[in-house]
């Protein structure tokens, strides 16, 4: 009898224990991939102001010439990032970004961040790639709104891809 009651018991504390550890590992899981949008969202900002500083003035061809020397990644829309931009519309990123920023009316420009990328921006141990999520960035064209980064993961969290999302968790 006391051979059953103590087996119960230990097999009790194991669901317990495993319960808990499953929930602290979600949350850390959330927690990283918050720090590593945020840390991207900071890296990228201060250029798109530059961008919009420096461009403030120009005509669209001349500002199209400074997006390469201020907006970092690759552009989605390019040749080489074709398996990222299927996944980009199949998880339909551009209506998530419309919903959160209405009052941009859909003025961003979309760029994937690939690992080396992020290297370039400090973050040594950040992965894009189809395991972790592929990271793209939504840089706000809006001159009225130059400061606007918004960072997506395709793998997001409980089906929250961007930041704006992911932090209101």
């Amino acid at each position: 009898l006391s051979l059953a009651l103590t087996i119960m018991i230990l097999i009790i504390l194991a669901t317990i224990t495993m319960y808990y550890g499953n929930s602290a590992m979600k949350i850390a899981k959330l927690q990283d991939l918050k720090t590593n949008m945020l840390l991207i969202q900071a890296s990228l900002k201060n250029d798109l102001e530059k961008y919009h500083f420096e461009t403030s003035t120009m005509n669209e061809e001349n500002k199209n010439s400074k997006k390469s020397e201020y907006l970092k990644g690759k552009e989605i829309s390019s040749p080489d990032c074709i398996e990222i931009k299927k996944v980009f519309d199949d998880i339909n990123i551009k209506n998530i970004i419309n919903e959160d920023y209405p009052e941009i009316e859909g003025a961003f420009e979309y760029y994937y961040l690939d690992t080396n990328t992020l290297k370039q921006l400090g973050l040594k141990d950040v992965e894009s790639s189809d395991k972790n999520g592929y990271y793209i960035v939504a840089y706000s064209m809006d001159s009225t709104y130059p400061n606007i980064v918004e960072v997506i993961n395709t793998k997001g969290y409980m089906g929250n891809y961007s930041l704006r999302r992911i932090e209101s968790l």
